[in-house]
C-alpha cells in the first residue's frame, strides 16, 4: 500500500497480498498496476509461487520432490518474467522486469489448484492468460504482441523443464517395473 503523504509503500497484510493475488488472478487491471509498482510485493510473490510448485509435487514424490518443486518454480518465475522482458526489447532497467514478476508472482495463487485432480490444464492455460494481461499491462503492447511473446517465453521454458526432468531429475517421476 502506498502512503500518499511521503509516496512510499508500506508492506501490507498477508491478507491483503492475498486479496491483490485473487484480484490479479481475476485480470483486475488496476491491482496489477498497483501490484507492479509495490516493491513489497514480491516477498508474498515468491512465497506463493513456491508453495504452488511444493503442491504440484505432493503427489508420491516426497520431501525431496516437494522441496524440488518449490525451488524449481521460484526460478522458472524469473526464467520466464526474464524471457519476456527480452522478448519484449526493454532494457530500461528492472522496474519493468520487477513489475512482471511481481504480478506473475502473486498470480501463482492459481497453481495452488494443482492438489485438485486434473485441473492442471485449465490452470496452465488460465496463467498464460494471465500472463499475456499482465505483458500488457507492464509492457504497454498491444495484446497481439503480448499473447505472441508470452506464447514463445512458455514454448522455451516448456522445452527447458522437458530437458531438466527427463533428464537430471527423472528421478522424480520413476515409473515402477
Amino acid at each position: 500500500m502506498q502512503n500518499q503523504s511521503t509516496s512510499q509503500f508500506e508492506p501490507a497484510s498477508t491478507l491483503d497480498y492475498f486479496k491483490k493475488a485473487i484480484e490479479i488472478v481475476k485480470l483486475n487491471q488496476p491491482a496489477m498496476a498497483q501490484v507492479a509498482r509495490d516493491p513489497n510485493a514480491i516477498r508474498f510473490g515468491i512465497a506463493v509461487t513456491a508453495i504452488g510448485g511444493a503442491l504440484a509435487f505432493i503427489p508420491g514424490n516426497g520431501l525431496a520432490g516437494i522441496l524440488i518443486g518449490a525451488f524449481f518454480s521460484i526460478f522458472v518465475l524469473f526464467l520466464f518474467a526474464g524471457f519476456v522482458h527480452l522478448f519484449c526489447g526493454y532494457s530500461k532497467g528492472k522496474q519493468e522486469f520487477m513489475g512482471f514478476v511481481r504480478i506473475i508472482g502473486l498470480s501463482g495463487i492459481i497453481d495452488w489448484a494443482v492438489i485438485i485432480p486434473l485441473a492442471g490444464l485449465a490452470v496452465g492455460i488460465w496463467s498464460l492468460v494471465i500472463s499475456i494481461v499482465a505483458t500488457q499491462q507492464v509492457y504497454h503492447l498491444t495484446r497481439g504482441k503480448a499473447t505472441f511473446i508470452v506464447l514463445i517465453s512458455a514454448l522455451m521454458l516448456w522445452m527447458i523443464s522437458l530437458m531438466i526432468f527427463a533428464g537430471p531429475l527423472s528421478f522424480l517421476y520413476e515409473i515402477p517395473g
